[in-house]
């Protein structure tokens, strides 16, 4: 998918900062307490007594590993050893390890990695806007800074957030600050395609692949050729596709269904979601080498309530888009005070139902309209519809704000979301897809 960059092979989860200095120890095996500072071209390890750190271990090659300061990255390269370099349990060729450090085994050795100097931190960016993405926060203005640190690299994201805080937003700012900005961005919810068919959204297929297949399809990949493939709710991806997806990712090339050659695509990979992967790969629900190989950089984007400074710059966006004046100072107080499960999707949402209450008079919030679905109260301009036209979109009002108070309330756990409403799973599945909202079947 991407230029050849360091990152791009790495399997890490590291910070958008840099560390120009590091301090290798060896921790396990006949050179224990043996140590090293890595810097710039860095060093080589292995058996060989020409190697900079020499590890007299049979089943550690004579040049077994380079360890090399890349970009503010610490980059360690298996040298085509003959038992391999592991990293979290998994044989890696090039990673980028992570900032925060830890440990690498070769043989019966082990080499503990840690930031020797911190260089270059990392500054809150003087924006307040950065793409779509609204507010001058200090958190936002930190999240700005990664994002512009990483857009100009070929560096695989992994985007964290709850559901409508704006993490494709983030992917979308990333690709458009990148040299890539003129090139397709392609984004693929994988909570929002059905199972038989999420290996051919990805991959393709070609005209026969299987029952239906009565042309060629482009999967995402394709898509994407030379641009940004957004991955969103990459948790909901079934585990048994997830090693294809890290073949891809791993090998640069892409076999679509049916097809008798793969193909090779330059894509940058970004993946975003609103489930706390790490206790998924604990679980056993994701795979641990999927997840380092996507969260090279982990970007966490801040609830709106940990940010509620961004909150009349956010109101007077959405109402200017909407052509409506400014609330008065008791409605933004309401707005403050509220805890904003749905994030800044409900915000928008809450001014939308407030400035068509409000007809062509200034609009207005009170507490009870947070307190349940604000299509609760009735337009006027829907007073004037025929009954069965305005009981329709008074009805389709309502069901979206419900199941979108209702699936925030419980993470985007459907399962749970159904109990509490009382609902049939399946049927809470159909109904909210119906009304624009992923989920998971």
């Amino acid at each position: 998918m991407a230029d050849a960059d360091l990152t791009e092979t790495a399997t890490s989860v590291a910070p958008a900062r840099r560390v120009e200095r590091w301090r290798v120890t060896v921790t396990r095996g006949p050179a224990a307490g043996a140590s090293m500072t890595v810097e710039g071209a860095g060093i080589v390890v292995g058996s060989a007594r020409d190697a900079d750190l020499v590890i007299r271990d049979p089943k550690v090659s004579r040049h077994h590993l380079q360890l090399a300061v890349e970009g503010g990255v610490l980059v360690a390269r298996d040298l085509e050893s003959k038992n391999g370099t592991y990293f979290a349990g998994s044989r890696v060729d090039t990673l980028a390890l992570p900032i925060d450090g830890g440990s690498l085994d070769l043989g019966d050795s082990a080499i503990a990695f840690a930031a020797d100097a911190d260089v270059d931190p990392l500054r809150p960016s003087p924006r307040d806007r950065c793409g779509r993405l609204i507010g001058g926060s200090a958190a936002m203005r930190l999240l700005y800074a990664q994002i512009e640190r990483i857009a100009q690299r070929a560096t695989t994201v992994l985007i964290a957030g709850e559901t409508g805080s704006g993490k494709e937003l983030v992917a979308e700012a990333i690709h458009e600050l990148g040299p890539r900005r003129e090139r397709p961005f392609v984004v693929l919810d994988c909570g929002a395609v059905a199972p038989s068919l999420i290996e051919s959204e990805l991959f393709g297929h070609v005209k026969g692949a299987f029952t239906g297949a009565t042309s060629d399809h482009k999967g995402a990949f394709a898509q994407a050729d030379g641009g940004t493939l957004l991955l969103d709710e990459i948790g909901e991806l079934d585990l048994a596709l997830q090693p294809k997806l890290l073949r891809v990712l791993e090998t640069q090339t892409v076999r679509p269904l049916g097809a008798e050659q793969p193909a090779t695509h330059d894509v940058r990979v970004i993946a975003a979601s609103h489930r706390d992967l790490d206790e998924a790969v604990r679980a056993g629900r994701f795979r641990q080498d999927l997840y380092y190989r996507l969260a090279v950089v982990r970007l966490e984007v801040p609830p709106l309530r940990a940010r509620l400074d961004d909150l009349p710059a956010l109101v007077a966006h959405f109402l200017a888009r909407m052509g409506a004046p400014p609330l008065d100072a008791a409605s933004m107080a309401v707005l403050a005070g509220h805890a904003w499960p749905g994030n800044v999707r409900q915000l928008r949402n809450v001014l939308e139902h407030a400035v068509a209450l409000a007809g062509a008079g200034a609009p207005t919030i009170r507490a009870a309209d947070l307190a349940t679905p604000a299509a609760l109260a009735t337009p006027s301009d829907l007073l004037t519809l025929p009954y069965k036209e305005a009981k329709g979109k008074m009805v389709d009002h309502f069901t979206r704000d419900y199941l979108e108070a209702l699936l925030a309330r419980h993470g985007g756990n459907v399962s749970a979301a159904a109990r509490e409403a009382r609902l049939d799973r399946n049927w809470l599945v159909a109904l909210a897809r119906r009304n624009g909202l992923r989920v998971r079947d």
